[in-house]
């Protein structure tokens, strides 16, 4: 393999115009695209704390989330992303691209990004939840005032987040096209080759889905709010890492890096990805790491 790279180099620079030819092509084929870069050194941020100025790489990011939707905040510990998350949320609000921002962050660190977001904008109208706020008792109350009134963000933990669930009729849905996906694998399998580890594999999370769609379509009717309704456009989700396992369908097994096992986690976060990216531009989820 060695001898044919190098015979491969070699032939390829020997020639000048066989070089000019293939570097010309690969430029324009290949290396035409550049990701685009944001500054955010324009952006006035009205309503913020005059004794905090944020750092350029803070403005970019937060250029990045206004200008190119759907981001990925990917510092390191100790670059602020607190404070992107805080003034972008902001922005996107009085700049009418989002009405009902949602910040969600672990449970440890409600109260602190509560803290840290009346640090930053003093006078902002935001809605902070509790334990209290999920209790049987509360949860219906709670889940009530966060739809109808209007805040300028809202702040609770990822276990609070994943307690509010899509619509029944979305869940459907979503396991309706994962079954019809799985049908179509197994038809595949048998005609090709017929392997029945792999059919047997199939048909278990065959029943498992059909399992699920009829519990859901057996379950009362529930007159809790679904996220859907809440008026919630657009999330941004600390320690996105957290989320990861979510389930991939393949007709192939064993396969390193694809795992078979569901995350529910995973799954929930996907839906509201989808139902955000539906009804936004895909300006609507932003994820930081």
């Amino acid at each position: 393999q060695q001898a044919i790279r190098e015979a491969f180099r070699d032939w390829i620079w020997r020639d000048p115009e066989r070089r000019q030819t293939l570097v010309r092509q690969y430029n324009e084929e290949m290396n035409s695209t550049r990701p685009r870069e944001y500054d955010g050194s324009h952006i006035t941020f009205g309503g913020m704390n005059p004794a905090i100025t944020l750092r350029e790489h803070q403005k970019s990011a937060i250029a990045h989330v206004l200008y190119g939707g759907n981001t990925l905040l990917a510092h390191c510990v100790g670059a602020g992303k607190s404070f992107e998350m805080v003034s972008a949320c902001m922005e996107l609000k009085r700049l009418g691209l989002a009405q009902k921002p949602l910040i969600s962050v672990p449970k440890t660190l409600v109260r602190q990004m509560a803290s840290e977001f009346l640090r930053l904008y003093p006078g902002a109208h935001i809605l902070v939840t509790s334990e209290r706020d999920f209790t049987k008792q509360r949860r219906k109350e709670f889940i009530s005032r966060l739809a109808t009134m209007e805040y300028d963000c809202v702040i609770m933990s990822h276990s609070q987040f994943e307690r509010i669930p899509v619509s029944p009729e979305r869940q459907k849905v979503i396991l309706q096209r994962q079954l019809d996906e799985i049908l179509m694998g197994i038809d595949e399998v048998k005609a090709r080759t017929g392997e029945r580890w792999t059919v047997k594999q199939m048909e278990r999370e065959r029943k498992s889905i059909e399992t699920e769609l009829k519990r859901l379509q057996d379950a009362s009717k529930d007159d809790v709010i679904c996220f859907e309704e809440l008026g919630i456009d657009c999330i941004f989700i600390d320690e996105a890492h957290i989320y990861k396992n979510c389930k991939i369908f393949s007709k192939m097994g064993n396969i390193p890096g694809i795992t078979s096992a569901a995350s529910k986690r995973a799954s929930d976060m996907l839906a509201k990805c989808q139902y955000l990216n539906e009804c936004t531009p895909g300006r609507g989820v932003i994820l930081a790491t």
